[in-house]
């Protein structure tokens, strides 16, 4: 009765449903909303793909869509939706049909997205001239992230926490084991028996076992040959001293005569008296000794000078003044300016900017804020250098989280700011100031 009931009905299903996307699913269905924001959301997506096991092409779709959502779809009486083809997605992935298919059921399993299907399956989105919100919108639903954005920021610390835990053991296990068999080397040079501690510390590389475990039986077995070294050094000083103190040859005896070590013999007289001195013929002397001295160095400054020059007169007209404009920019600005007036980036990254290299480093969590391409931040650090456009970078960023309804294309707004860069216009100091006085 239940297969006639079914046949009658007459329903074509899109696709097999599993337990993740129902719970998918659920979530988009959610009436509390949570307060997020796109740049939120892909700071944390992106920390947390590895221990989501979103990677590779995964990874690029979910980069490519989320680029895609607007800003103002992320507030609270909005949906996050974007609509685009598998066939589209294909072409921008350089991958099969059938690859696009699998990333994106594994972006909905993992609690990403959500299939938000039309009647025919076709994806779209039709908004409101005035406003810009969503009429009626099918495609990708990216609310189970916005859901559930506490829950993947943990996962992703937790993911880093261990990551950096295994990286320090890891190195822990290289730079001890390096200094075991060195101190070990100079052990064996002293005459001490090291054979034991080595052959342990072969036993415990080669043993199977977790890094950080590993890393703490070295540590042990480092502490182990240190101290036993220095116990045998101790005790060879010992014997050392008192063969001395046996061997000490007492003075007790000895004369006391003072040294006479003047062995030239000097006439009193002539000794007295001080000789004249011709000052004209000493002047003269020493200024036509001094000559060839000087003479040379005049000539070596004159050939380094002009070797010198020669770079700079390679370098092209254009290529000098920017490079001018861009460090009378550079000057003008410090990280404890950036520092002060990016508050509010600084605390969705959960970091401080206490140094250029800390900056630089954010370059990539920054893009994915503000949904810029790889190959738009590539082309700004080639046309600015890695300081400057990490500098307009930031600030676009600490603008679009402050208003995010005045810059509405925070990627367009970045790529406006870096040709006014290249073109010396750009007065990023005074947006820095700014904002560290709002």
């Amino acid at each position: 009765m239940n297969g006639l009931a079914m046949q009658s009905t007459g329903v074509a299903s899109f696709r097999k449903m599993t337990p993740g996307m129902l719970e998918s699913q659920r979530l988009a269905m959610a009436n509390d909303i949570v307060k997020t924001t796109k740049a939120e959301v892909a700071i944390t997506l992106k920390k947390a793909a590895p221990a989501l096991g979103i990677d590779g092409t995964a990874y690029h779709i979910l980069d490519i869509l989320i680029g895609l959502t607007r800003a103002d779809d992320w507030r609270q009486d909005r949906r996050p939706l974007v609509a685009i083809s598998n066939d589209k997605l294909a072409e921008y992935v350089c991958r099969s049909t059938r690859t696009v298919i699998r990333a994106l059921k594994r972006l909905v399993e993992v609690g990403i997205l959500a299939y938000r299907d039309s009647s025919t399956g076709r994806r779209f989105i039709y908004r409101n001239g005035a406003s810009g919100e969503i009429d009626r919108g099918y495609g990708f639903d990216f609310s189970p992230a916005r859901q559930r954005i506490d829950e993947i920021k943990r996962i992703g610390e937790e993911f880093q926490a261990r990551v950096r835990a295994e990286q320090e053991a890891k190195r822990t296990v290289n730079r001890l084991s390096r200094a075991i068999v060195d101190a070990c080397r100079t052990g064996q040079s002293e005459g001490v028996d090291c054979t034991v501690f080595l052959e342990e510390l072969s036993a415990i590389m080669e043993t199977p076992m977790l890094l950080l475990e590993r890393a703490d039986m070295v540590s042990k077995l480092y502490e182990l040959v240190v101290e036993e070294l220095a116990e045998d050094k101790t005790g060879d000083e010992q014997t050392a001293s008192d063969f001395k103190e046996d061997n000490q040859m007492s003075g007790d005896h000895d004369i006391g005569v003072t040294p006479y070590n003047i062995t030239t013999h000097q006439t009193p007289i002539k000794s007295n008296k001080r000789q004249p001195s011709n000052d004209s013929y000493s002047k003269t002397n020493s200024a036509s000794h001094e000559a060839p001295k000087i003479a040379p160095e005049k000539d070596q400054s004159s050939k380094f000078s002009a070797k010198s020059n020669t770079p700079a007169q390679l370098q092209s007209p254009q290529s000098g003044q920017l490079d001018n404009g861009l460090s009378e920019h550079l000057s003008a600005i410090s990280i404890g300016l950036i520092d002060s007036a990016t508050t509010e980036t600084q605390e969705m990254l959960g970091m401080r900017f206490s140094s250029w290299v800390d900056l630089s480093q954010s370059g990539e969590q920054l893009r994915l804020a503000i949904g810029l391409s790889e190959d738009g931040w590539k082309q700004a650090i080639m046309a600015l250098g890695e300081k400057m456009a990490a500098a307009v970078l930031v600030v676009t960023v600490e603008k679009t989280l402050r208003d995010p309804e005045g810059i509405s294309r925070p990627a367009g707004y970045f790529r406006a700011c870096v040709d006014r860069a290249k073109d010396g216009k750009l007065a990023l100091h005074k947006s820095l100031y700014g904002l560290a006085l709002g």
